[in-house]
Order: C-alpha cells, then sequence, then structure tokens
C-alpha cells in the first residue's frame, strides 16, 4: 500500500465503529481523544467499550449493522468478525467517499493505523504499512524510553515562546538562527538533567528583552 501520511482532525466529524471486540476497544480507545462524534454499532461489547460509552459522549446501537448507519458519517471502522459484512462496509464506504479501515483486509482499507508516542504537542508515528503491526509496536516500546515526559514539558515551554519571537523579531535570519537553537536536541537533554541551566541558555538564545516578556521562572 502506498500511503500519504496525514494527522486528521476529527474534531466534530461523525466517525462510527461497527464491531464491539478487542480491536474496535483499540481504535476507540485513540478515537475518545479527538473530539470526533463516535457512534459504535454492535450486539456485544467488551466491559471497556461499556466503560467508554458510559464515560464519553458515545452513541452506541445494540445490533448488528444496517446500511443507513453510514449517512452523514465521515470516517468508518468495519472491525466485525465477519468477512462479508465487513465487504458489504467497505463496498458502501467506497461509494459514498467515507475513509474506512477494514480490520481484516488491508487492500479494502483507504489507511492504516500507526503506532504512536504521544508527548504532549510531540507525536512520533511508526507504521510498517500493515504488513507487520508486531514490529511497529515493538519499535515503539524502544522509542518511549528515548522521548521522554520533558518533550511535553519543553514544547509547552516553546508555544509560548514561538509567537513571541515572530511578533518581535522582524528578521528573518535571526529568527531562523534562534528557532534552530531552541531545536537543539542537546537542550532538551539538558533540561531533563539541569531545568535552571536549560533555562538560561534558552534566555541567552533569546536575549533579555524577549526572555523578560516570557517570564521564564519555571518551577
Amino acid at each position: 500500500m502506498n500511503t500519504y501520511p496525514i494527522n486528521l482532525n476529527l474534531t466534530g466529524k461523525k466517525v462510527l465503529v461497527i464491531g464491539g471486540g478487542q480491536v474496535a476497544s483499540r481504535k476507540t480507545r485513540r478515537l475518545v481523544r479527538t473530539g470526533a462524534k463516535i457512534t459504535i454499532v454492535s450486539p456485544e461489547l467488551t466491559p471497556e467499550l461499556e466503560a467508554m460509552i458510559n464515560d464519553y459522549s458515545i452513541t452506541y446501537y445494540s445490533r448488528n449493522f444496517k446500511d443507513e448507519d453510514l449517512r452523514g458519517v465521515f470516517l468508518v471502522f468495519a472491525l466485525t468478525d465477519n468477512r462479508r459484512v465487513n465487504n458489504r462496509i467497505s463496498q458502501l464506504a467506497d461509494e459514498n467517499n467515507i475513509l474506512i479501515n477494514v480490520a481484516d483486509s488491508l487492500e479494502e482499507s483507504m489507511f492504516t493505523l500507526p503506532s504512536i508516542i504521544k508527548r504532549g504537542d510531540l507525536l512520533l508515528t511508526i507504521s510498517t504499512g500493515g504488513s507487520l503491526p508486531a514490529l511497529s509496536k515493538e519499535i515503539r516500546r524502544n522509542l518511549e524510553e528515548e522521548f521522554g515526559l520533558e518533550y511535553s514539558i519543553f514544547l509547552t515551554m516553546l508555544k509560548r515562546i514561538r509567537p513571541i519571537i515572530l511578533k518581535e523579531i522582524d528578521d528573518k535570519e535571526e529568527r531562523r538562527r534562534i528557532f534552530r537553537s531552541l531545536a537543539d536536541l542537546r537542550l532538551i537533554e539538558q533540561f531533563t538533567q539541569n531545568k535552571e541551566a536549560a533555562l538560561d541558555e534558552v534566555k541567552s538564545i533569546l536575549g533579555d528583552n524577549i526572555a523578560k516578556k516570557l517570564f521564564l521562572d519555571w518551577d
């Protein structure tokens, strides 16, 4: 499968999950963090799905799939253990230009879901294109040790800094120099070992005027 990697904004979009097993649990676990309007259709549910339906604003129909379930849907997951049903959902999704992921058919899927590492605004994705998902998970486990929570904290700080730099510094080359210096991974490593020293380095990169505007006095 030749894919084009993107990150989808699902806020307010109708997403349909057809199936109630462990795979549906994993997909829904991610979906509840996106702000999507989720509907689940399945005669049976895992305990985890039951809990998510109670804890989040998820619409649930305790029955088998009907063609009309796809009306107005932006994205659908066909996750039943019935090949004919999944194939039917795939055909309907294709006819109605609905994004679809089919659990038991890479060929019928319009997209695959990568393994992810999320640290605040930092999102790393690992994919084998559906060839061997277990390898993606193993690579993710290795990378999780390398990219710790310090990246989330550091990016939160940089999120405050960037608009001030864009506003206060007119010279494009100077802005590029500052952004390149702030993106030095050694600075993030220093941040984990000696936060005060790292903040002093950030202040040095920014200059006194900008540093004062940002009140860089993290506790």
